[in-house]
């Protein structure tokens, strides 16, 4: 399965920094790292993380990205929003027209990671031992227990979970919520259909 992200194909374009016209912006996947940094400049206000987003989703400058039309932000805002809200399900069905989703405990990762010196393609999910889920409720916030399970539940350790794109992570976050919260019955009657 191949995923690239999309050509944005702008209105009205706009002036680079270098004085060159920008008719198009080859919109770039979101990383996890990356996007937790911009969200902690950003603050609370909702617009101007879009802009940091924004930001990271087209390369461009501060500058660059003034200049664009309103359609155009917005089209980069909707392609931003569902870069960090839609699971990795979504942009492969795109791409392939039908993933397999039989098992849902081997996740296809919509870009490679570098592991160990080898490039990964999928991780095998595994669900947490009670002595896992109790070390994380020992962790301050909610972000360092969602990494902490996430790196147990995948054999990632926590660094290579910067380099999962957003939607791997929302992925990930899904499965291992249902391994959270979901009794048994509810793995058995996957099973058995």
């Amino acid at each position: 399965m191949s995923w690239t992200p999309p050509i944005h194909v702008l209105l009205c374009p706009i002036t680079a920094d270098d004085e060159s016209q920008i008719a198009q912006i080859q919109l770039k996947p979101l990383f996890y790292a990356a996007q937790k940094e911009a969200l902690a400049r950003a603050g609370d206000d909702e617009d101007d993380q879009f802009f940091e987003l924004a930001k990271l989703a087209t390369g461009l400058s501060v500058k660059e990205l003034d200049q664009l039309k309103r359609p155009d932000y917005v089209s980069i805002a909707q392609y931003v929003h569902e870069m960090s809200t839609r699971p990795t399900a979504h942009f492969l069905k795109q791409a392939e027209g039908e993933i397999n989703e039989d098992n849902p405990d081997q996740v296809q990762l919509l870009l490679p990671l570098a592991v160990a010196g080898q490039d990964v393609t999928s991780l095998t999910l595994e669900m947490p031992a009670l002595r896992a889920t109790k070390a994380m409720k020992k962790l301050k916030t909610a972000k360092e227990r969602a990494e902490f399970i996430t790196a147990h539940c995948t054999g990632l350790m926590i660094p290579d979970l910067a380099q999962l794109t957003v939607p791997d992570w929302t992925q990930l976050q899904v499965r291992i919520d249902d391994f959270l919260n979901k009794p048994a019955a509810f793995f058995r009657s996957a099973i058995s259909k």
